[in-house]
């Protein structure tokens, strides 16, 4: 039966008594039972309390909110978290809120509920919100402030909701494209996904969490995002040496900046469940990385222990393993087991009560720090948070600044006169532009996405005009007319070509192979025979390996995830409106078996095939990390290097210029490389980014630039976690532009 709103009554009674619980967690703690402190530890799945236990079955379900009195009230849990299967509007986010939280003020202790959600490139989960580019292309602006003002917009519309914990950002890295969630990181660079994902933490948790901003939550720790097979949940093997120089360093940076929370890596590695593992979370995380917030298991990944893993011989060993190596609170999600083994373990002293006072702290003042015990409701104030116009600006900012132009043979920009011939499988799908986690899981429902959202077909018929725009096929991505064109007849100058993926999200987008599908490479081919003008746009997550006809194309422009406003984005840089800025976070291999990263060590760059004589360009991208053109000539120059006899204190203080030699004014995305030559006891890498920025470069015109590297910047650090500067010979390359220095 469906609770009436209570809110206000119990907000007036619980104020004093939150008054009292904000002195003094500890007294909490020593008044709760042991079933009280599991149950805190517990945090289950809003479908699980709904008329249908399966969260993704495409039912609409309703709250059954006989069954969250018997969670909150029988088994005291705490924290619950994820929809009911689909976004919600605002005012039903509200009225769930509210209700649970009335019901937990009931309960015997009058502890407020923790409500978490994945809110992964904009208010995923709120009918209306707006969504933004997915990590892997704000990564592509090199954007700080771009970073800063989406996920401002995101914590916003979140706590709008009333939900004040966010299960955001990924700080896995991107180095491995088969890897489906490989659009949620920041790239294949350290530096980059540590910088940004620690941007996102500031903004979330802000100077005040009790009344702006969500508790953060960064995830995966630690090497989820490079599995042997490609395959989402399945195991890694990582060196010391790799976990020090990729892996660790952005949680790192995610922790310094105050994160309140950290998600764990629901695979193992080197043959270690995470969950399962001492070493990894007390001595890495809470021991040497100085973590002292919430530890949290990601879905089911405690009694995977037993059912995934083999490493406990039941449910209940895997309980105990868990919680002795240092989880805080188990994503159960649907049912009660975690409460009832915990429990029973405790009581038959094989787990200290002790040891859940620990994790109940934490979790107690995380709640206190979200401003739970003073008004644990909707916050009326904040409503007027939730979509506003400005957003779509941003959104659309957001995404023209993403966007990366890499291949132009004088094609673009396209007059608007043009007549233009529109095909291919992401050309009129909403779902492709948003990709995962888009008001569904999968994001691929494309009648859930709001009317005022546009396909780049939409888009490109706004922007060049209805009767200068034919278009193949209006179906979503899976609909086969797509493939179905006879070239000879298409009347049309210029051949927009839209390849790429449709909408997914975790393992459902595993893949067996980077090559795009037959039938997308097959279409690509009789349109290159037709002897139109090509321009190839591709939206995807990951970089899709096209080398088989890329290059007898005209232009290529790489979309990847651009989000609510993408349609237009993409319409708007065609035409020229937009100046293309974006350059890419990763390397786009050019092959599937080549798949080596940019700051590979020497022998990376051995090819030695039968036959052949012995090479070094193994090394050979379809397009290189940093790699984006666009409408400007840009020319960078180091001009000056200052401070080359390094002392211990000492900076590094490097001059260069940008000079824009053209009509049109522009962005300039910079990167800074430092190259070590040589290094004791260790191979050097062939660069490292040290640092990034975007530049404003208005046209005929020279910006000047300083850049400041200390000797942190270069350093190398070992397999043991040890960072070490050695003078010597180096290379500094802004953006292609280097120079050597010697450094005593």
């Amino acid at each position: 039966m469906r609770l009436l709103f209570t809110a206000l009554a119990y907000l007036i009674s619980f104020h004093s008594y939150s008054q009292a619980i904000e002195e003094n967690i500890d007294s909490l703690i020593a008044r709760m039972t042991i079933e009280e402190k599991v149950g805190q530890m517990t945090q289950i799945n809003l479908g699980f309390v709904s008329s249908s236990i399966d969260q993704h079955d495409g039912n609409e379900k309703e709250l059954d909110w006989e069954k969250i009195n018997i969670a909150i009230n029988e088994f005291h849990v705490g924290s619950i978290f994820n929809t009911n299967g689909f976004a919600l509007e605002l005012f039903e986010w509200h009225e769930i809120i509210n209700n649970i939280q009335s019901v937990a003020l009931k309960s015997i202790n009058s502890i407020p509920i923790l409500y978490g959600i994945d809110a992964i490139h904009g208010a995923t989960y709120i009918k209306e919100s707006c969504l933004f580019p997915h990590n892997i292309c704000l990564a592509a602006s090199r954007s700080r402030n771009i970073v800063h003002e989406t996920a401002k917009v995101t914590a916003l519309e979140t706590r709008a909701s009333g939900i004040r914990w966010n299960f955001d950002p990924v700080l896995d890295i991107g180095r491995e494209p088969l890897w489906p969630r490989f659009s949620e990181t920041y790239g294949e660079s350290a530096f980059i996904c540590g910088t940004l994902g620690s941007e996102v933490v500031k903004v979330y948790e802000g100077d005040n969490l009790s009344k702006y901003g969500v508790a953060s939550c960064l995830k995966h720790f630690i090497g989820h995002s490079v599995p042997k097979s490609g395959k989402n949940r399945t195991e890694a093997f990582i060196s010391d040496l790799e976990m020090w120089e990729y892996h660790i360093p952005p949680f790192q940076y995610g922790i310094n900046a105050g994160a309140s929370s950290v998600m764990l890596n629901s695979s193992s590695v080197n043959g270690i469940p995470i969950h399962a593992s001492y070493k990894y979370i007390n001595d890495l995380l809470i021991e040497q990385m100085n973590f002292s917030g919430l530890i949290i298991t990601d879905w089911e990944d405690i009694i995977r222990l037993h059912t995934r893993h083999k490493v406990a011989s039941t449910p209940r060993e895997a309980v105990k393993i868990a919680i002795n190596s240092g989880v805080d609170m188990s994503m159960v999600p649907n049912d009660f087991s975690f409460c009832k083994h915990l429990v029973d373990l405790v009581n038959k002293g094989e787990i200290s009560e002790s040891r859940l006072d620990i994790s109940v702290k934490k979790i107690l003042l995380l709640k206190r720090k979200l401003g739970l015990f003073v008004n644990p409701f909707i916050e009326t104030d904040k409503i007027s948070d939730f979509g506003k116009p400005e957003y779509r600006k941003l959104a659309r900012e957001a995404a023209e600044s993403s966007i990366i132009l890499l291949e132009n043979e004088g094609v673009l920009p396209l007059n608007k006169q043009t007549k233009l011939y529109i095909v291919g499988p992401t050309s009129s799908s909403k779902a492709a532009l948003n990709g995962g986690w888009s008001y569904s899981w999968q994001g691929n429902i494309e009648d859930i996405y709001p009317k005022n959202s546009l396909t780049l077909s939409e888009a490109l018929k706004l922007e060049f005009g209805s009767t200068n725009v034919s278009i193949h096929c209006e179906g979503d991505f899976d609909d086969k007319g797509h493939y179905n064109v006879d070239f000879n007849k298409v009347d049309e100058e210029v051949i927009i070509l839209c390849l790429g993926e449709n909408a997914y999200a975790e393992s459902p987008g595993g893949i067996n192979s980077l090559h795009l599908p037959d039938e997308q490479i097959n279409l690509a081919n009789q349109a290159i025979e037709s002897g139109k003008k090509i321009v190839v746009i591709l939206i995807e997550g990951r970089g899709r390996i096209v080398s088989s006809f890329i290059d007898k194309v005209d232009a290529v422009i790489l979309a990847m995830v651009p989000g609510s406003e993408g349609g237009p984005a993409i319409s708007n840089i065609l035409s020229g409106d937009v100046n293309p800025s974006g350059i890419l976070p990763f390397t786009y291999h050019r092959e599937s078996g080549n798949i080596i990263s940019y700051d590979h060590r020497f022998l990376s760059k051995i090819n030695h095939q039968v036959n052949q004589p012995l090479a070094y360009d193994a090394f050979q991208p379809q397009w290189e990390f940093g790699h984006g053109l666009s409408y400007s000539d840009f020319e960078v120059s180091i001009t000056d290097i200052i401070s080359e006899q390094f002392e211990k204190n000492d900076t590094l203080i490097i001059n260069y210029q940008i000079t824009n030699k053209s009509e049109f004014d522009g962005h300039k995305a910079i990167d800074i490389f430092v190259s070590d030559l040589y290094a004791s006891n260790i191979s050097p890498r062939n660069k490292v980014l040290v640092n990034f920025e975007r530049v404003s470069v208005p046209s005929n015109t020279k910006v000047k630039r300083e850049i400041i590297l200390t000797r942190n910047n270069l350093k190398y650090v070992n397999s043991k976690g040890e960072y070490i500067f050695e003078p010597g010979e180096f290379i500094i390359d802004i953006s292609g532009s280097k120079k050597n220095i010697s450094l005593k």
